[in-house]
């Protein structure tokens, strides 16, 4: 995501950006009634966990978006204490348009994020300290949402069309000089699926993991044309900050570790994830965050083609260079960092002492609830 899409779901999610995800670490000490031994015990127990609790590494993790089932692996990782037990305190921070989490990060010696791959390397080009540590998605999501019987049916069908999307985007750049889309028009994300609703010529950015949902609710078949299919197609990845990755790379190799089972065992079970996430983000709905689930295993965003050699966390050198090179090609970097500034693969999962399988998927397609006369994608 995001950095995500500030597509079509945008009112739908503007509550959670007032809703913060930082509840406190809490020592609880119960006293009752028993005998002198029971009750030493009782508090020896409680002061080592206090005390645990106390020492606990705080790491800074800031979200490319509001609360969401694209998050759902981390939100996992915090929830089900994967993080506490490898003795980590992360503090999780909801993102939002123009989060500008490549400074936030760069500002802060204990950060880590969430951002796309080439504006990883465009902020080491420009000096800021980051370092991509792993992969988010092995493929960005990032997409354009059409009429499915509309006449858009590839991206040079977009020249002379108005295109909603955030100005500046280097996909939109991308896509200007591969297909030669001199007349193509930008127009201002309304923040709503009405526009996209009411008027067959409305064509706006999403994400297929949310946005044609909330069409198909609305009666409206959507389809999404994928950046990715594009020959754009950086990896989403998770920075650092290199003053913590220098000075502490076991603090990094323990929030990793705890992000790949996070992501393992939210794979496993999303139910309590999606409850946890509509509490502190109410306007979320469960059967569209289902729908998320589903199009993200559908879609293989964590684990990739393996077929291609891809898996969760996965950082190709090759992809990394294909990336750097359109960077340079559209004149958003004149010289590309040294990719040992850009990204390290200290911290993949074998390194960290991970595994990379994924459970099969809690739901499929079938399990959505659809509203009356509508079918889903």
């Amino acid at each position: 995501m995001v950095a995500h899409s500030f597509a079509s779901s945008f009112l739908r999610r503007n509550f959670a950006q007032f809703v913060r995800s930082r509840p406190a670490q809490v020592s609880s000490l119960i006293l009752g009634l028993v005998l002198f031994s029971s009750c030493d015990q009782a508090k020896e127990k409680s002061a080592s966990s206090a005390e645990a609790t106390t020492n606990a590494i705080v790491l800074h993790f800031t979200h490319d978006w509001f609360p969401e089932p694209e998050h759902g692996g981390y939100f996992a990782a915090k929830i089900y204490g994967v993080w506490s037990g490898l003795g980590l305190n992360v503090e999780v921070i909801p993102g939002g348009p123009n989060s500008e989490i490549e400074k936030k990060v760069a500002l802060d010696p204990i950060g880590i994020g969430l951002i796309r791959g080439d504006a990883a390397i465009i902020a080491a080009e420009r000096g800021l300290p980051i370092i991509a540590v792993s992969s988010y998605f092995q493929h960005d999501p990032q997409g354009i949402m059409v009429r499915d019987d509309g006449p858009v049916h590839g991206f040079a069908d977009l020249e002379d069309r108005d295109v909603a999307m955030q100005v500046g985007n280097t996909w939109f750049l991308y896509l200007q000089k591969k297909f030669g889309l001199k007349k193509t028009r930008v127009r201002p994300v309304t923040g709503s699926v009405a526009n996209f609703v009411k008027d067959p010529n409305w064509i706006t950015q999403a994400y297929p993991t949310s946005e044609p949902y909330y069409a198909l609710k609305e009666g409206v078949k959507p389809r999404v044309l994928q950046i990715s299919d594009s020959g754009f197609d950086p990896y989403r990845v998770v920075i650092a900050n290199k003053t913590l990755v220098q000075q502490h790379p076991e603090w990094v190799a323990k929030f990793c570790l705890g992000a790949y089972k996070g992501w393992q065992e939210y794979y496993r079970n999303p139910a309590p994830v999606h409850e946890h996430i509509q509490k502190i983000s109410p306007t979320m709905e469960l059967e569209g965050m289902k729908f998320s689930y589903i199009k993200m295993r559908e879609l293989h965003l964590i684990e990739g083609d393996v077929t291609k050699g891809e898996f969760m966390g996965a950082i190709d050198s090759r992809r990394w260079e294909a990336t750097g090179q359109i960077l340079v090609d559209l004149g958003l970097v004149k010289n590309l960092p040294r990719w040992s500034d850009v990204y390290s693969t200290n911290f993949a999962p074998s390194q960290v002492g991970a595994t990379t399988e994924l459970p099969a998927a809690f739901w499929k397609a079938s399990d959505v609830q659809w509203p009356k006369g509508v079918s889903g994608l």
